[in-house]
């Protein structure tokens, strides 16, 4: 490494003072403390999740935003704000002003595949995020919510943790590392670089009421101590409106009936307030987008259910911007809403990840393509649709109603992925407020911006490596002056194989299915001056400027290692380095008494394959509670004592409950299941109380369908913390076994034939 940029340690190094033999012959000598440029706002970023371009009041929507509307209303709304289609690059991209290939975050933190665009989301050294560049100009900074820029084989405790949140520049950081979580009762939470062994979330938690709270409490904190010229910087990063779409009751009924005129209605509504708002120009508003079914195809008979989906997620939108107004008059309480500067935006375009018909249960029925038909019903007449122990997700009718006036969603570079709400709040700093942009400025703008604002360059070098500098341009000028041009003309644009390139006023995309064979040639072209919603593909009208604009994309897609595409279905996320296929095909023996083990990590030792999982305790009489719980109220399997039995659950996620009683005798003994994965999603156990060779009871366990994977909570051995494994638990807090637990040892096995979960090794060398 070259000698320039190797910092010196030393703490005589610079010093300027004079020392002599005595403290009265020397002369004391302190540096400048680093500090912002004088008057330099505060900056908060406020990023929602899968939130489309119409889902803010201020954009045209129905469900109630006044605090939003608010920052629209005295600040800047940009209706060609462009972002990257899927979350963690997207935040990887705002946090560096980088491509988020260039970085080695190309896709999301479940795979590495062995390339350098797609390194599980985790951004380069060589890439300083904004807030550490924020904090080396004077900044305090601090994160709350989702983060999902961690390789999910990170997420244990004793992992590296160079790509935690502290690790890149934040200060604090309340939280989780993943995609997703449930809103009652989220999964982890990180405080710091620590897991908290949370083992009951109380009836009223809610995850965006917790993170704003925590915000709050950080801005306020800082106000109190910090000096009087040191700003701050807060990543406020929802994991709302993403699924799993949960909402607390009151926030649903707010919306009761609204949604009973359908998909079709609401967007036209939409497109109508867009238009006479002027968030919108003369533009064409496209017929669904396809694959979506028009309302009045719908079974008449869950006409409720597909309402009632909705109703759950404006209550979840509702809440966001609840809290955003708890947020902003904490700002204004403190002094500090004049010089913030608040950026709010989506990192993605709304999902249609529940299918035409929505999901019930979509963290299983994403995985497994299987939901009982009856589910919904069942949930909706008992009144839990959306609460604590489901996992819903709304038709794609009304994702593409999120995207009006947009077809597609979020995964594609069409502009239903790519094109979501953008506010900029910044009183002491835009005269025109309340104005419309439409000036171009894309996600890896937002960084430079922030630096150009606070005069700073960007360093060509950072904790001791050589930068690249941002891809982003600096929009600047356009918060002062409407008629300031777009500083930028060329972006390309990829995500699971599907591309895209805007240049000029020309965009091509190409959409690629998932799973099928990749083709190459098969791009559309649109005029985005004549045609912003993409109604008219003109590929064909214009062969030479097609050519030379996929040239265009190919120049990029390499300098920035965007290449190779992949387009493989859900095997893309068993993709791993040969040492992560070690980690989850060894044996782990667990130990009780810590914060609990992370799904992540847990998952792939029983994930449909076989298995042996021992667990000697002690048992005495009038001993009852938990010997391990994997999973949560979702799906898992949970082990617990009780009436003088051992109870073995297993909780398949709606579709089947089996459980296996065997008696138990007083003293030292072993829980044993032996696993055995039969293909196609069967599955099916034995399992026995021993001592020594002595079989001391035993019994058949049907353990189908098979855990593919779990998303929520992980391992825990000697209680069940947060949602319970089995119903039977539930009433009992975390039920914790008062005797002696030794250790819990998974032996993993064979995977079953054919499995999805089988691909991972040779997931590779497949060839679409």
């Amino acid at each position: 490494m070259a000698d320039d940029l190797l910092k010196n340690g030393n703490p005589a190094h610079g010093w300027q003072g004079k020392i002599g033999r005595t403290f009265a012959d020397s002369q004391p000598w302190w540096p400048e403390p680093v500090r912002a440029p004088k008057g330099a706002p505060n900056v908060v970023v406020i990023l929602l999740d899968d939130l489309g371009f119409a889902e803010m009041g201020c954009y045209g929507s129905e469900i109630e935003t006044p605090n939003l509307d608010r920052l629209a209303a005295h600040g800047l709304r940009f209706n060609n704000y462009t972002t990257v289609p899927m979350c963690a690059p997207a935040r990887a991209a705002l946090l560096t002003g980088k491509n988020p290939h260039a970085v080695g975050a190309g896709w999301l933190t479940h795979a590495d595949p062995g390339y350098p665009g797609f390194r599980a989301a985790e951004m380069s050294r060589d890439a300083p995020t904004l807030a550490e560049l924020l904090r080396e100009n004077g900044y305090a900074t601090y994160a709350v919510g989702k983060w999902h820029n961690t390789p999910d084989s990170r997420h244990a405790s004793s992992d590296d943790k160079s790509s935690w949140p502290l690790q890149r520049g934040f200060d604090r950081f309340y939280g989780f590392l993943g995609a997703e979580t449930n809103y009652f009762a989220p999964g982890q939470i990180v405080e710091g670089n620590e897991f908290v062994p949370i083992e009951d979330y109380g009836p009223d938690y809610f995850s965006t009421d917790d993170f704003a709270s925590r915000a709050i409490a950080m801005l306020k904190g800082h106000v109190s101590v910090a000096a009087p010229d040191r700003p701050f910087f807060l990543w406020f990063a929802t994991n709302a409106p993403h699924t799993p779409h949960q909402a607390k009751p009151q926030d649903i009924a707010k919306y009761k009936g609204r949604y009973d005129a359908g998909w079709d209605v609401i967007r036209q509504e939409r497109y109508a307030r867009q238009r006479a708002m002027g968030v919108i120009g003369d533009w064409d508003l496209p017929a669904l987008s396809p694959g979506v079914p028009a309302w009045s195809d719908m079974p008449k008979d869950d006409l409720d259910i597909m309402s009632a989906y909705m109703e759950i997620y404006a209550g979840l939108v509702d809440n966001i911007d609840q809290n955003v107004g708890r947020i902003l008059d904490a700002l204004e309480e403190t002094g500090q809403l004049e010089n913030t500067l608040i950026v709010v935006t989506s990192d993605n375009g709304a999902s249609s990840i529940g299918g035409d018909d929505g999901a019930a249960n979509f963290a299983e029925k994403r995985v497994t393509q299987q939901e009982p038909p009856t589910l919904a019903r069942e949930l909706l007449d008992n009144g839990i649709l959306g609460a604590v122990n489901t996992s819903p997700a709304y038709p794609k009718g009304w994702g593409n109603a999120g995207n009006t006036p947009f077809r597609f969603f979020k995964r594609t570079p069409m502009n239903g992925g790519i094109r979501v709400p953008f506010v900029v709040h910044w009183p002491a700093g835009i005269a025109d407020q309340g104005a419309v942009r439409g000036n171009w400025v894309h996600v890896t703008d937002v960084a430079p911006t922030i630096l150009d604002i606070l005069g700073r360059a960007y360093p060509a070098a950072f904790n001791g490596y050589r930068t690249r500098g941002h891809d982003g341009v600096s929009f600047a000028p356009m918060l002062r002056d409407g008629a300031a041009p777009s500083a930028r003309d060329r972006q390309y644009y990829e995500l699971e194989g599907n591309r895209g390139l805007i240049k000029g006023k020309w965009k091509i995309a190409s959409l690629q299915p998932p799973g099928s064979r990749i083709d190459l040639d098969n791009w559309l072209l649109f005029d985005l001056e004549a045609d912003p919603t993409e109604c008219h593909n003109l590929a064909a009208q214009h062969p030479d400027l097609l050519r030379d604009l996929i040239a265009a994309f190919d120049e990029d897609a390499f300098a920035n290692n965007a290449y190779p595409l992949d387009n493989r279905t859900l095997v893309r996320a068993l993709t791993h380095a040969p040492e992560r296929l070690d980690q989850v095909n060894r044996v782990h023996v667990f130990y009780p008494g810590t914060e609990g083990y992370q799904s992540i990590r847990v998952s792939p030792l029983v994930a449909d394959r076989d298995y042996l999982l021992t667990l000697p305790f002690d048992y005495q009489p009038g001993f009852e509670g938990v010997l391990f719980a994997l999973g949560d109220s979702l799906k898992g399997v949970t082990a617990y004592v009780l009436q003088g039995c051992v109870v073995v659950h297993y909780n398949s996620g709606f579709l089947n409950k089996h459980t296996v009683r065997l008696p138990v005798r007083p003293g030292a003994q072993m829980l044993v299941i032996a696993h055995k994965a039969l293909g196609k999603m069967r599955c099916e156990a034995q399992v026995r109380l021993t001592a020594g060779n002595t079989v001391l009871a035993e019994g058949p366990l049907n353990m189908s369908p098979a855990i593919l994977m779990l998303n929520g909570e992980g391992l825990d051995i000697g209680l069940d913390r947060k949602t319970k494994v089995s119903a039977e638990c539930e009433g009992r807090g975390s039920f914790a076994y008062p005797g002696r637990i030794d250790w819990l040892r998974i032996e993993p096995g064979a995977q079953a034939a054919g499995s999805i979960v089988n691909q991972a090794e040779i997931a590779v060398q497949r060839d679409w």
